[in-house]
């Protein structure tokens, strides 16, 4: 399922990235030989169709002159769900499961699950030195990155691209959680929509295709342990607005995005609830221990508020985004360190 294009040559690139994404074959790993062709490294970017920051990147790059200091494979996933119109819009093409939920077996329940499948076993049959995991957020927010573990050698990896890391306990089947011999890391570049995403994509990608060791020294880093996920239960009803919708079953404050990264404390309101309350929300189950929402969030007068001092992430203003995923993300502000 998975394509494969070996040392495009500049001329053959289309000079616009919607020109390039339309002329892809699918599913694809492009090769592109490094001056040391004895080590490889792996990006995968565009699991998602909604996240283009690394494909502008890539692009940006294969019109360049620059080569790799190792040979650089490059997955794209989500390629048909990026050209469907409107472009970049769709997370991933109707009726079929999030690719980035699917690494995790069985994997010949649908195509996403055999692609899924395909990327790993190319991955492991090239034995990198270091696999990276770009993405967009789905709302505003700072750029950061996420880890399953925490070591030296991730966290020098983590280092060429930003200054933020979540270590995370969550499974939800992507592709970081995957053995796959070496160091693995996601890396976050901001949402879609913000200015300096494709800065971070660009810089990040060029300083880990240029790098002639990945591992040599660390930045200082600011950790963030232990998330969890707020998310709302099957057949509940999300909008985002300014006031309380009475149509649906928990109104979102349209500005949320602004908090990705931010402290709130306990006074911060963050919506609206109808009648049920609490009940059509839940901590996300793919965390090791079950958690009531209530040790959380609270009610006050139909209105959402956090029990105690937290840190959102990933927050949008998409209500198709935190039904099929979640609302966001969070940590306890005393999970915070500094490395």
């Amino acid at each position: 399922m998975l394509n494969v294009i070996r040392a495009p040559r500049r001329e053959d690139i289309a000079p616009r990235v919607n020109e390039f994404l339309r002329a892809l074959p699918g599913p694809v790993a492009i090769h592109l030989p490094g001056r040391d062709s004895s080590r490889t490294r792996v990006l995968v970017t565009l699991s998602h169709g909604n996240e283009p920051s690394g494909l502008e990147a890539l692009h940006l790059w294969l019109l360049g002159d620059e080569q790799p200091a190792v040979n650089v494979v490059v997955i794209l996933g989500s390629v048909e769900a990026a050209r469907a119109e409107p472009l970049f819009f769709l997370r991933q093409l109707p009726d079929q499961r999030d690719l980035n939920r699917c690494f995790n077996p069985p994997y010949n329940k649908d195509e996403q699950g055999q692609l899924a499948q395909s990327i790993l076993r190319y991955i492991r049959d090239l034995k990198p030195e270091a696999v990276v995991d770009m993405h967009n957020t789905s709302g505003s927010s700072v750029a950061f990155a996420v880890t399953v573990g925490d070591t030296p050698a991730q966290r020098a990896l983590v280092g060429h691209f930003v200054n933020r890391l979540i270590v995370t306990d969550l499974r939800l089947g992507s592709l970081m959680e995957q053995d796959l011999g070496c160091p693995v890391v996601t890396i976050e570049a901001g949402g879609s929509l913000d200015e300096n995403s494709d800065i971070v994509a660009q810089q990040g990608m060029r300083n880990f295709f240029l790098a002639s060791e990945l591992f040599s020294e660390s930045r200082e880093i600011a950790l963030f342990r232990h998330p969890l996920r707020l998310e709302l239960r099957q057949h509940s009803r999300i909008d985002y607005a300014d006031r309380a919708l009475h149509d649906r079953d928990i109104t979102v404050r349209q500005d949320i995005e602004k908090f990705n990264f931010a402290p709130i404390d306990v006074d911060e309101m963050l919506g609206w609830l109808g009648v049920d309350g609490l009940s059509h929300l839940v901590i996300g189950s793919a965390c090791q221990q079950p958690h009531a929402v209530s040790e959380f969030f609270r009610v006050e007068a139909g209105c959402l508020y956090p029990v105690q001092r937290m840190h959102l992430f990933m927050a949008t203003t998409r209500p198709d985004i935190a039904a099929s995923d979640c609302l966001f993300y969070f940590v306890n502000d005393v999970t915070i360190d500094t490395i």
